[in-house]
Formats: C-alpha cells, structure tokens, sequence
C-alpha cells in the first residue's frame, strides 16, 4: 500500500517520528491503529475533547456523592452503549481493549500486564485528583459487574487506579 502526502505532512511525521525515537513507519502504524480502535467512533458516540484543566476543576469541585451518582447513573448507560457500538463481540478481552484505547486517546498513563495467574493488572496514573481516581473505579466498577459474572478489584489514592481483571468467565452476562 502506498500513500501519496504533501511534503508537510512528510516533514511532520518525520520529525515527531525522531522525537519518540521510533520508525515513521511505526508512528504510522501507531495513528492508523489510534483511528481504527477509537478516533472514528469519537464523534459517532459523542464524546468531545476537553483541556486538562477543566476536567480537573470540574470534577474537583464536585462531592463524592455527585461522582458516584454521575457515573452510576448518567455514565454508565452511555458508555455502555458506546461500548456496544464499538464492539461486537463482548468479552473481558474486548472490555481491556476497549480500556486500553480510551486510556491511550485520553493521554493516561498507564501499564496492562497479563500475569501468571492468568489475571490482567493495570496501573493509571494522572493528576486529576481523588474524585477523578474515585469517577473511573465507580464507572468501571459498574460497567464490569453489569458485564460478567466476577468482581474486578480497584484501588485508587489522588494520581493512580489500580485495577486487576480476573482471567476466569471470559465472557458476558
């Protein structure tokens, strides 16, 4: 497959290539794969992108009882059905998938480790604070149990969400 672009876009592409120290090819593949997994449903399913900064204000300003209520009651229908939208097939390793782009698009850091024992580990980190560790183990929380029969295991402090999917009953309710 070949692609013809503008001399710009070359130039671009090579220089952040450079700066993440890996092949234009790479990156390539790193954008169309991005786009694939989850920048062609953004829209579709409605979400927007926001500045770092009023996400953190807006959910800091926040009760704990109003994180829990937003995402047991408001998010969880919605990103339900974007999930459905997305994917077909509904399985724990569709749910990780799925984790793993909206984590990657959304610029957290974080670290997915299948174990010996056969359970799949994440590690998060951001600076958005407690409320917003506390907004993702609730949602998740609440996707997961309505999804499969076992209990996915999240703690949190103010920066980290740590998340541990066990590998038994791989498939949904």
């Amino acid at each position: 497959m070949t692609f013809r672009l503008p001399i710009s876009i070359v130039k671009i592409l090579k220089n952040d290539a450079e700066f993440e120290k890996v092949s234009v090819n790479s990156l390539a593949i790193r954008i169309f794969s991005d786009h694939i997994s989850w920048e062609k449903y953004e829209r579709k399913v409605g979400l927007l992108p926001m500045t770092k900064v009023f996400l953190e204000n807006a959910v800091a300003k926040m009760t704990e009882q109003e994180v829990v209520n937003l995402a047991e009651k408001n998010e969880k229908d919605y990103f339900k059905s974007i999930i459905i939208f997305m994917k077909r097939e509904h399985s724990k390793k569709e749910f990780i998938k799925i984790l793993r782009s909206w984590l990657s698009v959304s610029w957290m850091q974080h670290i997915l480790e299948l174990k010996d024992d056969g359970n799949y580990y994440f590690m998060i980190r951001h600076d958005l604070g407690g409320n917003w560790s506390l907004y993702i183990k609730t949602l998740l929380t609440v996707l997961y149990c309505d999804s499969f029969d076992d209990d996915i295991i999240i703690k949190t402090t103010k920066s980290t969400i740590s998340i541990v999917i066990p590998s038994q009953n791989d498939t949904a309710n």
